[in-house]
C-alpha cells in the first residue's frame, strides 16, 4: 500500500525543511534512504530554485512540478519546454500545468492518469492536446513519474516532486511513438540530483522512484491536477 507516500496524506505545513538528495537511482524502488550528515537541510524555497537552476541546463522539453504544495505547482522548467509551449519561463514557473489544456479535449483515462502521478507517483505516459501561447495545437508526449529527492529533516518522510518528458509526436505515426523516455530520465533525474548534492549542503544518500504499484486513489487528495 502506499498510504505513506507521497499525496496519500494531508499537507503538513511544519516540514518546511529537506534534507536533499542523489536522485539517480531511476530504477530502484527500495525506499532506504540515509544522510551522510545530520541537520544538512534546505528550506523548500531554496530547493525549488535548485530544481529551476537544473532545469535550465536540460537539453530538452522537461518540467518538475511540486505535488505537496497546494494546485501542484511547476517548479523548473528547462528552455526546450518553453520554446516547445511558446509560453515564458515567468508565465510558467507557479502554475499547475493543466494551463496547456485550455481548448483541448483531454480523455477522462488520461486525466486520472495524470491525478494519479500526482498523489502517488505512479508513472505514466500517454499522448495529450496541448495548447501552445499563441493558440496553435499540438499532441504532447508526456511521461511522467515521481522522484524522491530527500526527506524532511523533522519527521523523516520522503520528499517527493514529479519529474516529465515532453515531446512534440503531431507529426508522428502511432506506431512511431516511444512512449518510454528512460534514457531522458535518467537525465533529468541525476541533474537534479548534482544540484542538490553540488549545493553547500553536501551529503550522499540514495534516492528512488516509489515502487511502482497500483496506487490507493481513494484516500483523500490535494487539488486535482487536471
Amino acid at each position: 500500500r502506499l498510504d505513506h507516500l507521497h499525496g496519500c496524506k494531508k499537507e503538513d505545513e511544519s516540514k518546511n525543511h529537506i534534507i536533499p538528495g542523489d536522485s539517480h537511482a531511476y530504477h530502484v524502488t527500495s525506499s532506504e534512504m540515509v544522510a551522510s550528515q545530520e541537520g544538512a537541510t534546505l528550506e523548500i524555497e531554496d530547493l525549488h530554485e535548485l530544481i529551476a537552476q537544473a532545469l535550465d541546463q536540460i537539453s530538452f522539453p522537461a518540467t518538475v512540478a511540486d505535488p505537496e504544495v497546494q494546485g501542484c505547482p511547476l517548479i523548473g522548467v528547462s528552455p526546450d519546454f518553453v520554446a516547445l509551449t511558446q509560453f515564458p519561463t515567468a508565465a510558467i514557473l507557479g502554475r499547475n500545468c493543466r494551463f496547456l489544456n485550455d481548448g483541448c479535449h483531454i480523455s477522462t483515462s488520461a486525466r486520472e492518469g495524470m491525478r494519479c502521478c500526482t498523489r502517488t507517483g505512479k508513472h505514466f505516459s500517454d499522448v495529450v492536446a496541448n495548447q501552445r501561447a499563441d493558440g496553435t495545437h499540438f499532441l504532447n508526449l508526456l511521461d511522467m513519474r515521481g522522484l524522491i529527492i530527500g526527506k524532511y529533516a523533522n519527521t523523516g518522510d520522503e520528499k517527493w516532486v514529479v519529474i516529465a518528458v515532453q515531446e512534440d509526436v503531431s507529426s508522428m505515426e502511432p506506431s512511431e511513438i516511444p512512449f518510454e523516455h528512460v534514457d531522458l530520465m535518467e537525465e533529468l533525474a541525476k541533474a537534479i540530483g548534482d544540484a542538490l548534492t553540488s549545493s553547500k549542503n553536501i551529503f550522499a544518500h540514495r534516492g528512488t522512484l516509489p515502487a511502482q504499484q497500483e496506487p490507493d486513489v481513494s484516500t483523500e487528495s490535494r487539488e486535482p491536477f487536471l
